[in-house]
């Protein structure tokens, strides 16, 4: 794992940024590793070959912001050399994260840490990488969760946030599979960019600084992709 500098009193700042994470608890934390190892293990592969030919990063540091169990890290660890943050609020689901990097062997390249998106536990500009998949509904502040991202990423650093499935096929698959386990759940069929999804998103991203960034919404789901203006070093 590269060295990297995180803020003590950051740190000692964190705390739960939604009530309903708080939901997870240990049988919680367990029942989404069950779901998140099991019913969802073929969207990360897709998903992360999908980062990598979007985003074209594959190597430094990435941060998963919300990474619940480590599934997507783990995953695009497998097809870089970069080296991964897997941050999350819940202890429990950390936890399990922790378990799931061990069994795949890339303890050495994949950390576990405790964070806010809105107070991320890291110094300016050490990311090359940020990355998050269906942590944005937890956020509060949508523009300062971007602005703090900003803030970590290096100059000609790039990041992919959103939530999705990879695909229709897949999410077609998980959703009967969700039903036929019983789950009050649907994933519907993502619609197409309009106009006031792109105002708003031009919004929060011209309020987070960012003035590189594309709003994607196709089969894979719904994404933003973006860039921290600067030469890379």
């Amino acid at each position: 794992m590269a060295e990297l500098t995180i803020s003590e009193d950051k740190m000692g700042r964190i705390g739960w940024n939604s009530k309903t994470y708080k939901k997870f608890d240990d049988e919680r934390a367990g029942e989404y590793l069950a779901i998140a190892n099991e019913v969802f293990a073929p969207i990360y592969p897709v998903i992360a070959r999908q980062i990598l030919d979007r985003c074209r990063v594959s190597e430094g540091l990435c941060i998963d912001v919300g990474c619940g169990p480590a599934n997507l890290s783990i995953a695009l660890a497998r097809i870089t050399s970069l080296d991964f943050c897997a941050m999350d609020f819940s202890p429990h689901i950390l936890e399990l994260g922790r378990e799931n990097i061990i069994r795949e062997d890339l303890a050495e390249r994949v950390t576990t840490v405790a964070g806010d998106v809105h107070r991320m536990p890291f110094a300016d500009g050490v990311a090359s990488l940020i990355i998050s998949r269906g942590s944005m509904r937890f956020w509060r502040n949508r523009p300062a969760a971007f602005r703090e991202m900003r803030r970590v990423l290096e100059p000609g650093g790039r990041g992919y946030v959103g939530g999705g499935l990879g695909s229709r096929e897949l999410a077609d698959a998980i959703n009967e599979e969700m039903i036929r386990r019983g789950a009050d759940w649907k994933n519907k069929p993502t619609p197409r960019v309009r106009k006031k999804d792109t105002a708003e998103w031009r919004e929060i991203m011209e309020k987070a600084g960012f003035a590189k960034y594309e709003v994607i919404r196709d089969d894979s789901g719904s994404w933003i992709c973006f860039e921290k203006e600067g030469e890379s070093p």
